[in-house]
Parts: C-alpha cells; structure tokens; sequence
C-alpha cells in the first residue's frame, strides 16, 4: 500500500465516512470525497507553492488531531518524508500550531486547528511564515501529480500501525487517539481498508462503537 491507494480509495469512498474525529470541539466527520480533497489540496500546496522537492523531510509540529492525520497523509501524498516531534536534522519544512516558536525549519507553515479556521487565527505572523490554513485553499481539489508519493516514507508510517481485529469501521481511543504518531500510523493503515472513529476523551467507548457502528481497535 501507499499514500497514493489511500487517495484513492478516499475518492471511491465518494459521500461515506471515511474519518470521524471526537475531540475537544466535539464531533468532525469527513467523508472519503472530503478527505481525498484535503489530501490532494495538502499534496499540491507544498509541492508547488511551498516547494519542497521530492524525498524532502516535513515535521509535523501538531498535537492528535485530524488535521494532523490529513497534512501527514497529504505530505506523503506529495512525496515526503514526514515525522512527528523531534528530529535529528533540521527538516525541510514544519507544520506547526504555534508559529511563534517553532521548531528550526527551512519553511515554516502555520495551521490553525480551529474546525472552521479558513486563515491563522492567532496573533500575526511573522515575516515569511506561510498561512497554510488560507493558502492550502487555492490549490486543486484534484491530484494533479500521481507520481510523487513513491518518494514518501507512507510505508515506515503504515506498518506501525497495524490494528487488531480488522474491519471495515474501527474504532480507536485512549492512549493511541491522544498520540499524533500513534493516531497518524493507525489512520494510514486504516483508510486503506475502511473508515476509523477516533475517540480522545476515551469515555463512553461502547456507546461511541455502537452508535457509529464501529468496532473498538487495538494496535
């Protein structure tokens, strides 16, 4: 599997859920069109309005959120190197939620986290920061280049995250919802096969199961 086979089974997944997010602005559901669109917009922005060559290095500087599984999926997609926390060297570019101190980079891109957050909606930033929340916007619902994810490390990421037992709609919580590295991995596996509920708060996990129809995970 790849990034690319995540795109596209996103894409046949049409108006169905593909990721339902419960955190702490409550419910998020995007459906697989929804997603493949936030794959293919992600992909395309840093390939060609940030720049960053194939097999270049991207840390996401983000907490578990669903925005961080997209813009880590979307940075394989367009051939990337993605990581999560601290890194050796310094990474080509950073995806980050606190712009105003963030990690050493080449590029920095802040992302507000708001569900709705359309710009960066915090205090201005700095010269040369790049807006990603506003900027991703302009770029093709469309992947225009089907060729660049074979340069992303998708696979490093997949294979950590294997689930048990497997089916078509999982469940995840607890210790892997709150761990973006966890949460990425877990998600990468999944969308390859069928949707995933994550749950953060780790409450009512029967109840959540049941309503969403989905079955709890382990990894």
């Amino acid at each position: 599997m790849n990034a690319l086979d995540v795109y596209t089974a996103l894409v046949h997944r049409g108006t169905a859920p593909a990721l339902t997010w419960y955190g702490a602005d409550g419910r998020m559901e995007l459906s697989g069109k929804v997603a493949a669109n936030h794959m293919a917009k992600i992909a395309g922005y840093l390939a060609d309005e940030v720049w960053l060559d194939e097999g270049s290095r991207l840390l996401l500087d983000l907490p578990s959120h669903w925005k961080t599984c997209l813009w880590g999926l979307g940075g394989m997609l367009a051939g990337l190197e993605v990581a999560i926390g601290t890194t050796a060297d310094t990474p080509d570019g950073v995806i980050t939620n606190h712009p105003e101190t963030p990690p050493d980079a080449d590029n920095v891109i802040a992302l507000d986290l708001g569900p709705l957050a359309l710009s960066w909606m915090g205090d201005p930033l700095a010269s040369g920061v790049f807006d990603g929340s506003a900027e991703v916007m302009g770029s093709p619902d469309q992947l225009m280049d089907t060729s660049r994810h074979v340069s992303g490390n998708f696979a490093k990421w997949e294979s950590q995250g294997t689930l048990t037992p497997t089916g078509e709609r999982l469940l995840i919580s607890g210790s892997i919802a709150n761990n973006p590295a966890s949460t990425l991995a877990a998600v990468a596996w999944q969308l390859t096969r069928g949707s995933v509920v994550v749950l953060q708060n780790g409450s009512n996990v029967a109840k959540v199961a049941e309503t969403e129809g989905a079955t709890p995970a382990n990894m």
